[in-house]
């Protein structure tokens, strides 16, 4: 017994000797930016350790003499020896900016050195070297993997289309989810002054935690805040003039009528000897003498109608600053844009102020809000786009632009581009826009964090569309106006969206483990309604809807909305910063959906490998900053596709015969089938990346493959003919992107010179794997070959003599010497091998871009700083239809490209033969001839900035002044058609059309105070 009791005795002095010689170490871990979570602190040569928590705090039980090491990827560790003390506040030496630097991801922010997912980031100040109008322009060629693509400099339009990692539908949007901190909104009405980063999510494993709307990828734009600290004011701004990067030029009259005259002849159309004297005979006059606009028109339509130059400016003023309790920033933007024809300008005011208060020292509250206001204005008659078109291949002999007499002249039948842009009238748009988020944060226990958020998102558009005829004369002789009747349409409509979210997430490490769970609950409901009147035959120039003919009242109006509800969690664990894993899913529920359809799940795995932690390669610290291996699978959804298409809805404005009478009265129609069994569209992603920095950051190395599987595409089946209804809905087909990313980077410094270089390339190739035996009829889609894959004919040159037309395949009878010869590619029993037909077209090109670069180089030395932006593709597929392809296409002029055609003088020429419009059109249908790779490589923009020293900026009382020079769209490397910008996507109802992209030349200040 008294063994026992000795025993006991003895381990409880043992036990209290060793806690007094253990102590609880409690300490702080930050950088030269602030606290600094997930760090390592361990016992040297033991198992025990812990992490720092969100504020870079951390307990440890210590005994005296033993090394404390504190370490974390992208910083030099450090080594203390314990001799008792209480509090330890340490700071690490960052060996890698990138590394360090944290990046906005779903819900939340990660560290780039810990992250597993594919995500691209850039810094608002790095998009605010570009000045542009639109935020998607802004981040063309800088992110690899997301293909923008700029397809008009339009005031107000001129925003570029984007796509992540390839086109993830058919039928349904195609588009990627932008959300300004959490609410969803349109990016290019978002404020670039405003932006402090930008965050694309690519793959499943960054993005599935988004579900059913991820599909197409995710942007998330995260606003500045305001810091504590002196208040401060900036003021940027800039002016710039702009210019088309590219128009075709149109033939004079005289070389018009010429080739009229030659097309006649190439075509064997009888010319008697007396108009064929009074063409020459005006040919020459038109040649040497100059118009009088009575007898000779010479009518320069692009000079009129389109101006050479135009202006756009920009304002803004933003104020920051605050307490450790409460903190703000401030801003408001202007900005002004004119287009390249009368009556045609945008402007838009931005205004926003983001609030933080701390509550309690474990609660905070934060309030963003945002106005914008937009004002769009546009000629009553016709788009820009339209009219600039017109302008281009309006036949110069037509009539003068503005008559001797005063009117307008006739142009084509009363059409006269130059009138329809000065005096026909008024297209006004006007939208607001106004959003209030609020977010409420709770810390209540350590690592544990509560959050509660509501917004409302508020749209509100205005559009006023008023036709004036105008006067038309020709030669004195008025011929009435055009268009015939006047008319004035006002519309409204408003969008309401409300947000709800609630979210928890908890942080726990033990020893060498780190993990954190977020769970959280999201719901949003849209409503969208609208209506409008309209009303015809004003008088007195009162162009009001109280006025005008009563009998002329038309007047229309809807309303729809939909709605989501969604759980959504996370789960981030690492074992010493070295092996790391993420778990994302969400479950959602549309309206959009019935039934069983209705709720999806979308779950995400990610693992990552930080292989430079590894003992293996300890003696390479020295020049290997990070090297990690990662990879991700999930799955991804789309439901973006209409409100209602599992429903057979009824459309009014069918009318019946009804009655003995047979009298007309108003009725209802269902015009479409409908499948109340559809889901969402499903999207499988698989991403293998590595990540690298070597040698203290100057070198930088990202490398991604992905394989993005699209099933369940929404097709449509034609019914039979005699079924009179559109076809519903189907979950059919499937579709695939493969592709990979590069991105390389170097910077360095000699003395006060400092220069760095990036260089992005990617690539994406889809293809459609399943229509359910349904390809399309125009072969815009097919199996086997991208959606919307270029499909035509080969060509083989031109028929040389009459010998070769009648032994040759050909398109029909048609064809004569100096006509596109094609191949005969389809063979078989029966098949006449002279006719060419569809079964004899085969694939030429796709017109996705390929082959994506973008190079980024900056310099600076003492106050001066340099940016210079490459930016192109190695490959798209393109076709120029309608007027920008085929001469007097639409009754149009010439351009001057157009000029080189086929004689037996010039068998080799750019065109085939001259012929009338009527008998050219086996020479200009799809082949590879008129397919053209719109490859380019364009000087993006060049920036030299001025920094005034600090000591005479100090003297106007100012902490900075920076001035700059810029020019965007510069130059460009490009072998496509003359007078065409290889960018812009061209259409129209002739074919064609667009509005030319901008070259701009910029003035701007850079202010704090």
């Amino acid at each position: 017994m008294k063994r026992t009791i000795t025993l006991i005795l003895f381990l409880l002095v043992a036990a209290v000797y060793v806690h007094a010689q253990s102590t609880m170490l409690k300490g702080t871990v930050s950088d030269e930016v602030g606290a600094l979570p997930g760090v390592s602190v361990t016992i040297k040569g033991t198992q025990k350790g812990t992490t720092t928590d969100q504020q870079g705090n951390f307990q440890l039980a210590v005994e005296n003499g033993q090394s404390i090491v504190i370490s974390a990827i992208g910083y030099e560790p450090q080594t203390i020896v314990f001799s008792g003390q209480q509090n330890l506040n340490v700071n690490l030496k960052s060996v890698s900016i990138a590394l360090n630097e944290t990046v906005v991801v779903g819900y939340a922010t990660q560290r780039k050195a810990t992250l597993t997912g594919s995500v691209s980031a850039i810094t608002g100040t790095e998009l605010n070297t570009r000045s542009v109008a639109s935020l998607s322009t802004a981040l063309q060629g800088k992110l690899p993997g997301v293909t923008v693509q700029q397809e008009s400099g339009q005031p107000g339009a001129d925003g570029s289309r984007i796509r992540i990692r390839g086109v993830g539908s058919i039928n349904s949007n195609t588009d990627p989810l932008v959300l300004l901190d959490g609410i969803e909104t349109n990016i290019n009405q978002i404020d670039m002054n405003t932006v402090e980063s930008v965050s694309v999510l690519k793959d499943a494993a960054s993005a599935s935690i988004y579900g059913s709307r991820a599909a197409n990828g995710v942007i998330l734009i995260t606003t500045k805040k305001g810091k504590a600290g002196t208040i401060t004011t900036s003021y940027n701004g800039y002016s710039t003039l702009q210019r088309p990067t590219n128009l075709p030029d149109p033939v004079s009259a005289y070389e018009y009528l010429q080739a009229e005259l030659n097309a006649f002849d190439n075509a064997g159309i009888t010319v008697s000897p007396t108009q064929r004297q009074q063409q020459l005979q005006l040919i020459e006059e038109q040649r040497t003498l100059k118009p009088d606009n009575w007898n000779r028109y010479d009518t320069d339509w692009k000079n009129e109608t389109i101006s050479n130059n135009s202006l756009m400016q920009n304002h803004n003023v933003s104020i920051s600053g605050g307490s450790d309790k409460i903190s703000f920033f401030g801003s408001g933007t202007f900005l002004g844009q004119d287009g390249l024809i009368p009556n045609n300008n945008f402007n838009r005011t931005n205004l926003m102020l983001n609030a933080d208060a701390k509550i309690k020292p474990w609660a905070t509250f934060s309030l963003n809000t945002s106005l914008r206001q937009s004002n769009e204005l546009r000629p009553g008659l016709g788009t820009p786009k339209n009219i600039i078109g017109k302008a281009l291949y309006m036949l110069p002999t037509l009539s003068a632009a503005r008559e001797l007499d005063g009117n307008w002249g006739y142009g084509k039948n009363g059409d006269n581009p130059t009138a329809a842009a000065y005096a026909s009238g008024e297209n006004r748009n006007k939208s607001s826009e106004s959003i209030v988020n609020g977010t409420l944060t709770l810390t209540p226990a350590k690592g544990f964090e509560v959050l509660g958020q509501y917004s409302l998102r508020t749209v509100t558009g205005r559009n006023r569309s008023l036709i004036i005829p105008y006067t038309v004369s020709l030669k004195g002789q008025v011929l009435g106006q055009f268009p015939a009747q006047d008319g004035l349409t006002e519309s409204w409509n408003q969008t309401v969206r409300n947000f709800y979210r609630f979210q928890t997430s908890y942080t726990k490490s033990i020893n060498k483990h780190n993990a954190k769970i977020i769970a959280g609950y999201q719901a949003e409901d849209n409503t969208n309604t609208s209506f409008f009147g309209a009303k015809q035959g004003f008088t007195l120039g009162r162009y009001y809807l109280n006025n005008g003919l009563g009998a002329s009242a038309t007047s229309g109006g809807g309303a729809n909305e939909w709605a989501m509800e969604s759980y959504y969690g996370r789960i981030n664990y690492d074992f010493s910063q070295k092996y790391l894993l993420e778990i994302n899913g969400r479950y959602d529920g549309s309206s959009r959906f019935r039934g069983d359809n209705i709720w999806g799940f979308f779950p995400s795995a990610a693992a990552g490998w930080v292989i430079s932690e590894e003992n293996f390669l300890s003696k390479s610290k020295s020049w290997i900053d990070l090297l990690k291996l990662r990879t991700s699978y999930g799955l991804l959804g789309n439901q973006d596709i209409g409100n209602y298409p599992f429903a057979a809805t009824i459309n009014n404005g069918y009318s019946y015969y009804l009655g003995d009478g047979k009298e007309l009265a108003d009725g209802v129609a269902q015009i479409a089938l409908a499948n109340p069994d559809i889901s969402w569209e499903s999207s499988t992603q698989f991403n293998v990346g590595i990540d690298g920095s070597f040698f203290r950051d100057k070198l930088t190395v990202t490398a991604e493959y992905y394989i993005r599987t699209i099933n369940d595409m929404l097709l449509r089946f034609p019914p039979p003919y005699y079924a009179g209804l559109q076809p519903a809905f189907t979950n059919a087909g499937s579709m695939e992107n493969k592709g990979w990313e590069i991105s390389l980077g170097y910077r360095n410094k000699i003395k006060d010179f400092n220069y760095g270089i990036t260089v992005t390339l990617n690539d994406n190739r889809n293809e459609i794997t399943d229509l359910n035996g349904l390809n399309s009829q125009d072969r815009t889609q097919v199996v086997g070959y991208p959606n919307n894959g270029i499909w035509g004919y080969l060509s083989d040159g031109y028929y040389v003599d009459l010998d070769d037309v009648a032994n040759s395949p050909k398109l029909s009878g048609a064809a004569r010497p100096g006509f596109v010869k094609y191949k005969k590619i389809f063979q078989g029993e029966g098949v006449d091998p002279l006719l060419i037909d569809q079964r004899d077209q085969v694939y030429l090109g796709d017109p996705f871009p390929h082959y994506e670069y973008g190079i980024n180089l900056t310099a600076s030395y003492k106050n001066f700083d340099f940016i210079a932006f490459i930016q192109g593709i190695g490959q798209r597929s393109a076709f120029l239809s309608g007027v920008g392809l085929r001469p007097f296409a639409n009754g149009a002029n010439l351009f001057r490209h157009q000029v080189d055609y086929w004689t037996p003088e010039n068998p080799n020429a750019e065109y085939p033969i001259l012929v009338p419009e009527a008998n050219s059109a086996d020479n200009f249908v799809r082949s590879d001839k008129w397919v053209r790779n719109a490859a380019y490589g364009r000087l993006k923009n060049v920036v030299l900035g001025y920094t005034l020293p600090k000591q005479l900026s100090q003297k106007l009382k100012l902490n900075n002044l920076r001035f700059y020079i810029s020019g965007q769209n510069l130059f460009t490397l490009s072998n496509f058609y003359d007078g065409y910008d290889p960018e812009v996507t061209y259409d129209g109802s002739v074919g064609g059309e667009f509005y030319p992209i901008m070259q701009t030349y910029t003035f701007g200040l850079n202010m704090n105070f």
